[in-house]
């Protein structure tokens, strides 16, 4: 979920670069865009951060299937149009929903997997394993520990290269014990 939501992230903001070199033109288009899909879905729960979908998940309550991909659609049509500043609360949105989601597919804690979706979405989306566990002691306290420490293993290992700021860069290889100096894509 994490590559994928980077990934959409970047291809969004080069297609409307290329499709409207008129900043301005832009962030209009954006907003038609984002305007656009929230007539479709017929709400505006995907508006916006996401707490609110959050918090549905934590306190148990399904979540669907479309509730993840939606989030992400709707936060790339608004970033790459141009808006700023709201990238990491939508990544605790997505992958809360799809944590939820899987959850009751499984059978475990919906809100336990809420939890763990939020962190593991969050390290892949950052590569940052250790603030990612941190935060999830933070926020959800130690009874999870074991699965938040998995979670931030594969999740870290997982996303590959990819992450959400094209500044970072990862010093020493994910896989073995080799410096590559490589920026994220």
């Amino acid at each position: 979920m994490s590559i994928l939501f980077c990934v959409l992230l970047h291809q969004s903001e080069r297609l409307y670069h290329k499709f409207f070199p008129n900043p301005y033109l832009r962030i209009f288009a954006g907003g038609c865009i984002v305007l656009l899909l929230t007539l479709l879905t017929g709400s505006q729960r995907y508006n916006g951060s996401g707490i609110e979908l959050i918090v549905h998940c934590m306190e148990g309550n399904a979540a669907s299937p479309e509730m993840s991909v939606l989030k992400m659609l709707f936060t790339a049509a608004t970033l790459g149009a141009g808006y700023k500043g709201g990238e990491i609360v939508p990544s605790f949105c997505i992958g809360a929903t799809f944590g939820c989601l899987f959850g009751s597919l499984t059978g475990f804690a919906p809100s336990l997997c809420t939890a763990v979706g939020m962190t593991a979405l969050f390290c892949g989306v950052t590569n940052c394993p250790i603030s990612s566990l941190l935060i999830s002691f933070e926020l959800f306290g130690y009874e999870g520990m074991p699965y938040f420490l998995l979670t931030v293993a594969f999740s870290y290992m997982l996303s590959g290269y990819h992450g959400l700021y094209h500044s970072q860069k990862i010093i020493y290889s994910k896989y073995r014990t080799d410096f590559i100096n490589k920026k994220v894509g």
